[in-house]
């Protein structure tokens, strides 16, 4: 049997850097299980470690998906639940996981040519770190490197600034970003050039940085455009989920709720019905052979609406 811990996947990839963009950068177990196999090779490689428990959960013996508060029991944790009397959680369903980012750093700067004596420091709690200094490409000097979370955030983007006032440097400083680069388009920040993660990896199924990718960035070479997993016209009249076939819209009221839908997902929100229709229901206003195309896609959660992907 071999030592080597498993490999990453692409998914595994995309789920961790989605972890990373949340308010706290934790996982319920819960959720985990939505995702097994990503979550064990990340907790595998130390990417996600176990970080407490939940403190409640939701009743399944009562069919109605209630928060109820767990007490000790032999065993592990329980509630009592009037239908089933007291009842057992699994543990692994109450396991939070928080992102590991001393090894996360190391994955990120794999490829790269580091100053000696490296030591990555967290700049502003939990939510920038200094990782570095870089050799890229034929530059005469290295490049300081930072990371930083979720820089769409008006709170976070200040803390941010503040720190690159604080702390300048002669040249630019690359600042890589966990979030999406549809999130990252609008925003500059004075002496620093904003780079999101996901557009400088060697690989889908990795997280090391390509130093060769980087300094054609920091050169000037363009990206091709990143479409994303929703591909929306700027009319509103065709959307491609992921590598799908377009689906057309051509009512005003479609078009309307499908632009709120897209924007709703790369803001990391969720609607109301009443947002989106006054038909009711989203299979109303889009109609059978629409919705059916949509609906693995779009889901409810707690009554809000959007698309998961």
């Amino acid at each position: 049997m071999s030592d080597n811990p498993p490999r990453l996947s692409a998914e595994a990839v995309t789920l961790l850097l989605e972890v990373l963009d949340l308010e706290e950068p934790n996982l319920s177990g819960a959720v985990a299980e939505l995702s097994p196999g990503p979550v064990a090779v990340l907790a595998t490689r130390g990417l996600l470690a176990p970080h407490g428990y939940e403190a409640v959960s939701a009743s399944q013996a009562d069919h109605d998906d209630v928060p109820v508060a767990l007490i000790p029991a032999i065993g592990g944790l329980a509630y009592f639940s009037s239908a089933a009397g007291l009842t057992q959680v699994p543990a692994e369903r109450l396991t939070r996981y928080q992102v590991g980012f001393s090894p996360l750093f190391s994955a990120f700067g794999g490829k790269l040519d580091w100053a000696a004596g490296r030591s990555p420091r967290q700049l502003v709690d939990g939510l920038l770190w200094e990782l570095g200094e870089a050799r890229l490409g034929k530059r005469p000097a290295r490049t300081p490197i930072w990371f930083a979370r979720r820089l769409w955030e008006p709170a976070a983007r200040r803390q941010v600034e503040a720190a690159l006032s604080a702390r300048p440097y002669p040249g630019d400083v690359v600042l890589l970003c966990s979030s999406r680069p549809a999130r990252l388009q609008s925003i500059s920040l004075p002496g620093a050039i904003v780079v999101a993660i996901r557009d400088v990896l060697a690989a889908d199924n990795g997280l090391a940085v390509s130093p060769e990718i980087l300094d054609a960035r920091l050169r000037g070479v363009a990206m091709a455009p990143s479409r994303g997993p929703l591909d929306l016209s700027p009319d509103g009249t065709r959307l491609r989920i992921g590598n799908g076939d377009p689906i057309p819209f051509k009512s005003a009221d479609q078009i309307a709720a499908i632009k709120k839908l897209v924007a709703a997902y790369y803001a990391n929100k969720r609607l109301r019905i009443g947002e989106l229709t006054h038909h009711g229901s989203l299979a109303r206003l889009f109609g059978r052979e629409k919705w059916a195309l949509l609906k693995p896609h779009i889901k409810s959660v707690n009554r809000l609406w959007g698309f998961d992907l």
